[in-house]
C-alpha cells in the first residue's frame, strides 16, 4: 500500500468523523431554521454532510483497491463534493452564518479530494 492510499484511508475516516460533526451541526441549523435564509444555511449544512459519509466509505474501498478511484460514480461524487462544499462556505458568508464548521469541511474534503486523484493516477502507471 503506498503513501498515498494510506492518507486517502485516513483522510476517509476524517471524512467520516467530518459528517458526524456536520451532522450535529445540521440538527443545530435545522431546529432554529425559522427563516428562508435559515432554511438555506441548514440545506447547505445537511449536503456537505450526505457527501462526507458517501466519500469515507467509497474513499475507503478506494484505497484497497485503487482500480475503484477510476469509478464514474466515485470521481463524480468528489468533484460534487468539493464544488458544493465551496458553495456552501459562499453562502454561508454571504448570509452571515457561522461558517468555520463549512470551511473546516471545505479543507477536508480538497486534502480528500487531492489524495484521491493521486490515487488514481497511481494506478494509473
Amino acid at each position: 500500500m503506498s503513501q498515498n492510499q494510506k492518507i486517502l484511508k485516513i483522510m476517509s475516516f476524517v471524512a467520516v468523523l467530518a459528517a458526524l460533526g456536520m451532522a450535529w451541526w445540521s440538527s443545530m441549523a435545522i431546529a432554529f431554521a425559522n427563516t428562508s435564509p435559515g432554511l438555506l444555511l441548514a440545506i447547505c449544512s445537511v449536503v456537505p454532510c450526505v457527501l462526507d459519509l458517501f466519500l469515507g466509505a467509497w474513499g475507503i474501498g478506494a484505497a484497497n483497491r485503487p482500480a475503484r478511484a477510476y469509478a464514474t460514480t466515485y470521481v463524480g461524487v468528489t468533484l460534487l463534493a468539493l464544488v458544493l462544499n465551496a458553495v456552501a462556505v459562499v453562502v454561508y458568508v454571504l448570509l452571515n452564518g457561522f461558517v468555520w464548521p463549512a470551511i473546516v469541511n471545505l479543507v477536508i474534503v480538497a486534502v480528500y479530494y487531492y489524495f484521491s486523484r493521486a490515487v488514481r493516477f497511481e494506478a494509473l502507471k
